[in-house]
């Protein structure tokens, strides 16, 4: 869906300067949006108001996204926070079908933009639906089928395509095997930028090396891709500690990342600590909100500890860090003016009493 909205800015404004302006003030808009739309979403989790807003002023000010128009991370992020807010007002109190069917298309188009969002579908609707009586559980149960109908309405003319051009079928897109294999070989390393620097990407990716684009030509992407994936498995099969190892480092890149300046990444790394915390904080007090940004932040990366990473990978549940984060802060601050409050008072009732 990004490629299709890029192309479209192409079409009508051209590819040059203007192009690039309009495409990177959608990309800030589609960031002003995540921030826009977080107290309302905080609101809505049943949290109050305060820790959305207090989100919002962390993603401003930490500021932790760049703005990279030929990539659909922001994009993403956006969708799924508008996605995030549509579905629990949807599943807590089931609506007509056509609001369902018009949330399943909008599923559909973030399903386009990243197959990831599929998995968030799934469990955030069983999330919004956990606390509805006998009755609403019915209804959302039904009105999940017209959600996932919608979705697959949408994706169905870009499955058909995939079909008809490559005579297969497949979820999206096509390019697991050779993403896992790059990321996975005795060369790899748990970032891009350092399979970049080190030859290793040039080796194993036909983006760079025109002989293995050849056989991209050759054999098709298909059977390319098929191939690329059996080799990753046996790469990892017969090298179990390394690519544990792999892992473990992509998994801590993925939550503590290097943003290009250590102006982004310590308080970044330090809002996610927090956001540990708060989401411990948050289960106590108001369970269905936990579960659901703790659902968010483990479920969408999983696939991006299997490849190598990069910084924008985060970039479409960055808001999910803040939000917790935000709502432990909030907890905390009225609490310390509390306690600063009763250990002052014994003492000012005492000198009031005093005699003069």
């Amino acid at each position: 869906m990004y490629v299709f909205l890029y192309a479209l800015v192409g079409k009508v404004f051209g590819i040059g300067t203007t192009g690039v302006w309009v495409l990177t003030a959608l990309n800030v808009g589609f960031v002003a949006l995540q921030l826009a739309l977080l107290p309302v979403l905080s609101e809505r989790l049943g949290l109050g108001v305060a820790p959305g807003a207090l989100a919002a002023v962390f993603g401003a000010v930490v500021q932790p996204y760049r703005v990279l128009v030929g990539w659909e991370s922001l994009f993403v992020g956006a969708l799924l926070v508008v996605l995030c807010v549509s579905t629990l007002s949807n599943f807590r109190n089931p609506g007509g079908w056509w609001r369902s069917l018009l949330l399943g298309l909008l599923w559909g188009v973030a399903i386009l933009a990243n197959p990831e969002c599929v998995l968030l579908l799934f469990v955030w609707a069983h999330v919004a639906a956990m606390e509805n009586s006998p009755e609403m559980l019915l209804r959302a149960r039904r009105a999940m089928l017209v959600v996932v109908a919608g979705a697959a309405l949408a994706c169905l003319p870009w499955f058909i395509r995939n079909h008809q051009q490559f005579h297969s079928v497949f979820f999206v897109r096509d390019n697991f095997g050779l993403e896992l294999f790059t990321s996975n070989n005795s060369c790899a390393r748990p970032t891009m930028l350092e399979n970049l620097l080190s030859g290793c990407h040039v080796l194993t990716h036909p983006n760079g090396n025109p002989y293995i684009a050849a056989e991209v030509a050759e054999k098709g992407e298909i059977r390319f891709n098929q191939e690329m994936l059996r080799r990753a498995v046996s790469w990892i099969s017969s090298n179990p500690r390394a690519f544990a190892w792999l892992t473990a480092r992509r998994f801590l890149r993925f939550w503590f990342p290097y943003l290009g300046s250590y102006r982004y990444s310590i308080p970044m790394g330090i809002l996610t600590v927090l956001s540990f915390a708060g989401l411990v904080w948050m289960y106590r007090e108001k369970r269905n909100a936990a579960l659901l940004l703790a659902s968010t932040l483990l479920v969408y990366p999983v696939v991006h500890y299997l490849v190598q990473f990069e910084a924008r990978y985060r970039y479409p549940i960055f808001w999910a860090t803040l939000l917790p984060a935000a709502y432990l802060i909030v907890k905390i601050l009225p609490r310390g003016r509390k306690a600063g409050r009763a250990n002052s008072s014994p003492v000012k009732e005492e000198n009031e009493l005093m005699p003069v």
